[in-house]
């Protein structure tokens, strides 16, 4: 215990104990109940040896979160693995005193469709918000009917739902789920159409399409995304023509992450005018460059945009592209499969309040399969991009082999970049130490349009 020396009359140094406080178990019931809600039920169930008081209090709490790997122990089969899960969580359901569950995540690959489904079921009420679920159901035939409890796509009161891994959904009900905000599938085995339409408030929808060697091949022509959202993450690994139609008429969008794989002959967007942040990676395919242009167009009004390698190559592709006006964006992130001053000074003129810029060339690198050659000259424009002189503040250039094409674009910017503060620029590191001096050397002498820039060379 912590002392306090003190003298007494007598100037003998007197020795006070001061008690520590447990200020933990002076918080309430519910306060306890509320932290031990975002630890796994086995963490909090284990918090029972703290004292007579801790001994029940995990009982009460409205959450359950199950995870088999903490019993994969080396040297246990895979029976004795989903032995001993089985056995704790049915100890844990009987021993639970909430009577309804407010959140209920499962994370399990060693247990029987069966078993599975029972616990989904007694976790599935009237007071149900959030249910998390990603499953590896081994199965040696492919149903036609939904593998999940009917009662998950009917529960009135779920806000959040959470479907990932082998999670087989052939044939679904009818979905009604008139409080869903938020949603994940991430799995090989769903028609996605066929759960959206059935979420008529949704807001946030993260929705990942797989390619599996074992998918029979499920036929969704379309796909709909629901009018109210306010985020969506989408990605389509499949490469398969199966997909014909993607609608995104969300006006309400404000944040779009979207990797397209597959082949799309037909894709509408609306305009996004609370659109905060997009990120783009669209696989180049000759069929997208009839609707990458509208896309860019509903994108006018984004604050923060990511251009993907692939996109950007679908965009150099193009014979000819009118940009929109990006009268919002003020910061640009793009990657580049080479040096192209043209194609990015095209683009800028287009972003007049742009203030910062981060340009990453992957010219050699893993993710450029394909064959780009520099332009062998480049002539500054006439009328120079409204953000370089007025606006731009920060230029990032990453994976620079000091080109021709490369050289002038940076000592464009650094010239006519009026109010930049920062340039930084990455030299490729697979480029000789005697190359990289040489670059520094080069770089350091430009000149410069602003007095206060920071040159940064590594």
């Amino acid at each position: 215990m912590p002392k306090q020396n003190q003298r007494n009359l007598s100037g003998k140094v007197a020795i006070k104990r001061t008690r520590k406080i447990d200020r933990i178990s002076s918080l309430p019931d519910s306060l306890l109940c509320h932290i031990l809600s975002f630890l796994p039920t086995i963490e909090a169930k284990a918090t029972g040896v703290l004292s007579r008081r801790w001994r029940h209090l995990w009982k009460e709490v409205p959450v359950l979160y199950f995870e088999d790997d903490p019993f994969n122990r080396p040297g246990f089969s895979d029976d004795e693995i989903e032995e001993c899960f089985v056995d704790f969580v049915d100890n844990v359901v009987a021993q639970h005193k909430v009577p309804h569950v407010e959140k209920f995540k499962l994370e399990c690959s060693v247990c029987g469709e069966d078993t599975l489904t029972r616990w989904i079921s007694s976790a599935v009420g009237p007071h149900l918000k959030e249910l998390d679920l990603c499953l590896c159901i081994y199965r040696d035939d492919y149903p036609e009917t939904c593998d999940l409890p009917q009662s998950v796509f009917t529960c009135a009161s779920l806000e959040s739902l959470a479907l990932k891994y082998r999670i087989y959904l052939y044939s679904l009900p009818d979905v009604c789920l008139p409080s869903l905000k938020n949603l994940e599938l991430d799995t090989i085995y769903v028609n996605p159409e066929k759960v959206l339409s059935g979420c008529p408030v949704l807001e946030n929808l993260k929705l990942i399409l797989e390619a599996f060697p074992l998918n029979p091949g499920i036929n969704y022509p379309a796909i709909h995304m629901p009018h109210s959202l306010k985020r969506l993450t989408f990605a389509d690994k499949s490469r398969e023509d199966s997909l014909k139609l993607l609608e995104v008429d969300t006006p309400y969008l404000e944040y779009l992450d979207i990797k397209l794989q597959g082949h799309y002959l037909n894709v509408l967007f609306s305009h996004f005018t609370n659109m905060v942040e997009a990120q783009l990676d669209i696989y180049p395919q000759d069929k997208h460059l009839d609707w990458i242009p509208e896309l860019l167009k509903a994108l006018r009004s984004t604050e923060r945009l990511v251009l993907k390698l692939d996109t950007t190559t679908c965009l150099l592709r193009a014979p000819a592209l009118n940009y929109p006006e990006f009268c919002r964006l003020h910061n640009l992130v793009i990657d580049i499969p080479c040096s192209n001053s043209a194609f990015l000074i095209n683009l800028i003129q287009h972003c007049p309040i742009l203030r910062v810029l981060i340009i990453y060339n992957q010219k050699g690198g893993y993710f450029c399969s394909e064959k780009h050659s520099e332009p062998s000259s480049w002539t500054p424009p006439a009328n120079h991009p409204i953000c370089v002189t007025s606006n731009l503040m920060i230029l990032g250039f990453s994976g620079y082999r000091d080109s021709a094409d490369e050289r002038a674009f940076i000592a464009y910017i650094l010239q006519k970049g009026l109010v930049l503060a920062i340039m930084k620029v990455l030299i490729n590191v697979e480029l000789r130490p005697k190359k990289t001096y040489t670059i520094r050397k080069k770089l350091s002498t430009l000149p410069r349009g602003s007095k206060t820039v920071h040159l940064i060379i590594k």
